[in-house]
């Protein structure tokens, strides 16, 4: 399911954005959630309660501006798709700053937000296909890839570190990297293997994760886990 978050003040465009989504999505036989918010300092504020894979922003929101809301959204995951609905083309350098997939006039919010979902469906489709599934005392728990933030060693055992919170799985370190085949995911010393997309800094043979955790590199890997980063963020 894709799930998706429309902020705006105005409650005609809001409501106009919700239902060209929701007709696009049902008219494509793909299952959607859409949840709205007409105060984007509300949004803001409960922003680690729910993720989305879409978020559309009205670029110009009194007390707490779109832009600002999509550096709230980045600091926290770095794989939703962002796109702007605004009047203002004023703005436009300053949202690609924060990696924007679209950046649509108001006017043109019909045909732009097909257009752009046309796009989407395809990639977003394929990130469902990314992800692991951890059993444990007669549950399952489906993990996307893009949620994984690192993995340490621990016994027998390998604890998978998310944005959710931790599991487990009896497997070694070599068997998780054999079993996720994604060049995101790195073994960075022999009890750590961490996701690239999670990493904020790399500073003195070492890597500042997304939940202020640091870890150590073996020193032979620092080259290869900065040319990774690099290479990711562009």
């Amino acid at each position: 399911m894709i799930r998706i978050a429309i902020v705006d003040d105005e409650e005609y465009y809001l409501q106009k954005e919700r239902q060209i989504t929701e007709d696009y999505f049902a008219g494509k036989g793909v299952e959607c959630k859409v949840t709205v918010y007409q105060s984007a300092e509300w949004f803001v504020a409960g922003i680690q309660e729910e993720t989305f894979d879409v978020y559309i922003l009205d670029m110009e929101m009194p007390k707490v501006k779109g832009l600002e809301a999509a550096q709230a959204i980045r600091i926290r995951y770095p794989d939703p798709i962002i796109i702007f609905i605004t009047n203002y083309m004023n703005y436009m350098m300053e949202a690609f700053e924060v990696n924007t997939w679209r950046y649509i006039p108001k006017q043109m919010l019909e045909e732009k937000l097909e257009k752009a979902y046309d796009a989407l469906i395809p990639i977003l489709q394929e990130r469902e296909k990314s992800y692991l599934v951890v059993q444990k005392r007669g549950e399952i728990e489906k993990l996307n890839y893009s949620d994984i933030m690192y993995m340490r060693k621990e016994g027998k055992y390998t604890v998978i570190i998310h944005m959710y919170g931790e599991c487990k799985m009896r497997k070694s370190l070599d068997e998780m990297i054999e079993e996720l085949k994604s060049d995101e995911f790195m073994m960075i010393e022999k009890g750590f293997i961490i996701n690239i997309k999670h990493v904020m800094k790399l500073k003195e043979g070492e890597v500042y994760m997304r939940d202020g955790m640091i870890l150590p590199i073996r020193k032979r890997g620092i080259t290869a886990v900065r040319e990774a980063l690099l290479e990711y963020w562009g």
